[in-house]
């Protein structure tokens, strides 16, 4: 629950002091899940990084109308801006890592066909299958607090993930000999960071090879060999752990270098 109460998403908000008709499953949800009544206030947010408090003007049956209120910007997402390409996993896992990456404050997230995948996205399903991963970053969102939603790809090639490597910081898990430790990594707070996930089976080592040869950086968790969603996780929260205490040193070091106490340059007479 938000500072606001309940959260809920709505592709689209009307102006400020205007009323909308809630969607029908979000409708429901106000009415015959919560039981909330005419005078109680929902935030509602479209995803565009602001939130807006709504107040329950009208119900009928399964109908409900809210007056809107002025939007506010939403909580801050965590440095740095991580794009996760992860390889497709089976469906439960692979929207375990959905819901937990949104969580977790990633701004896009990219399904790999990778050679050792265990399952596919056949054509047919693809757009049911993107759909489905989309809700549930939503509800994630409507849980976390999360005023923007994370870009979710439909699914991609390897070809296409090493033309990307080049334009942002590539962090390639692998649990090879030559990866260093990721906690060993200097991360800048606002520099973007491409993660790449294997699959359950693991990277081949001509992916690997690909993937390195483009820019890719091996990185490794430690000396255990993590599921591939647990690797995910794992990882998205130790590189915002580096990059946040990157920028409270520097924080530190601006206001050291401000304080009254620090000595300061003389002028050149």
């Amino acid at each position: 629950m938000s500072r606001h109460g309940h959260r809920f998403y709505v592709p689209e908000l009307s102006p400020p002091g205007t009323t909308l008709a809630l969607p029908r499953e979000t409708a429901r949800q106000v009415a015959r899940v919560l039981r909330l009544r005419p005078g109680d206030t929902v935030t509602l947010f479209a995803g565009d990084g602001f939130d807006v408090p709504a107040t329950i003007e009208r119900m009928q049956g399964e109908s409900v109308t809210v007056r809107l209120g002025q939007p506010e910007p939403g909580r801050p997402l965590p440095c740095p801006p991580i794009t996760l390409v992860q390889s497709l996993l089976k469906h439960d896992h692979f929207e375990l890592v959905v819901e937990k990456a949104t969580e977790l404050g990633v701004r896009r997230i990219v399904p790999l066909v990778a050679q050792r995948c265990v399952v596919a996205v056949k054509p047919e399903t693809a757009r049911g299958r993107l759909e489905r991963w989309r809700r549930i970053a939503i509800e994630a969102a409507e849980q976390c607090g999360r005023a923007s939603l994370p870009v979710i790809e439909p699914p991609r090639a390897l070809e296409e993930i090493e033309a990307a490597i080049g334009s942002q910081r590539a962090i390639l898990l692998w649990e090879g000999t030559e990866a260093q430790p990721l906690a060993g990594l200097e991360l800048e707070p606002e520099a973007p960071v491409l993660l790449l996930v294997g699959p359950e089976g693991g990277w081949t080592p001509g992916e690997v090879e690909r993937l390195r040869a483009a820019g890719a950086e091996p990185v490794s968790l430690g000396p255990l060999i993590l599921r591939s969603e647990t690797a995910a996780i794992a990882s998205i929260a130790q590189i915002q752990v580096l990059a946040g205490r990157r920028a409270a040193d520097s924080l530190k070091a601006a206001g050291h270098r401000h304080s009254p106490g620090a000595p300061q340059a003389s002028a050149a007479g």
